[in-house]
């Protein structure tokens, strides 16, 4: 029996781990600047352009995977 994540799995599991993923850049950028105006807006950044290609990626997978 196969088992395939559906888009809608497959979108929630995306901005679940975006949220955590979010608050742990934030701090790193935090840490290296002192701004939380920066790390705020370069963490939503980086978790736009993350989001997309981890997206991407988990449909590719569904599509071409080893199990095909």
């Amino acid at each position: 029996m196969h088992s395939h994540d559906s888009k809608k799995k497959s979108l929630k599991k995306t901005i679940s781990w975006q949220l955590v993923h979010l608050g742990f850049v934030a701090t790193v950028i935090y840490v290296f600047t002192g701004e939380w105006e920066y790390a705020g807006l370069g963490a939503l950044g980086y978790m736009a352009w993350e989001s997309t290609a981890y997206y991407l990626h988990e449909r590719a997978w569904q599509k071409w995977g080893k199990d095909k």
